[in-house]
């Protein structure tokens, strides 16, 4: 099959519809492009592997070293003012409390 032949198969052509449409593909777009914001404006996360939770919709930020946890910690509104789709960040270092920010306890 060529690729005029695809571009007709309605099938085909309605699968494409639907994933561009599907509310998990917008979801995806929306935490890729607040991953990148993250790792722009607040450069410590860019230390850090930032993890996306869909069960509990939140972000794992783990980091590298208890000075990176703290240095986030001390910047917790301006995390929560950048995650409005997160219900919390959760900012983790093995073996140390893990750090809860709840996005929602900040004011705009």
């Amino acid at each position: 099959m060529n690729d005029q032949n695809l571009d007709q198969n309605p099938l085909r052509n309605q699968l494409k519809q639907d994933l561009e449409t599907s509310e998990w593909l917008q979801k995806f777009k929306a935490i890729n492009q607040l991953l990148q914001t993250l790792k722009a404006e607040i450069p410590l996360t860019r230390l850090c592997d930032l993890k996306w939770d869909t069960t509990h919709d939140r972000l794992l930020i783990h980091c590298p070293n208890p000075e990176t946890q703290t240095a986030l910690s001390k910047q917790s509104q301006a995390l929560a003012q950048r995650t409005g789709c997160a219900r919390r960040l959760v900012l983790k270092y093995s073996g140390h409390p893990d750090i809860t920010v709840e996005p929602c306890n900040f004011p705009d």
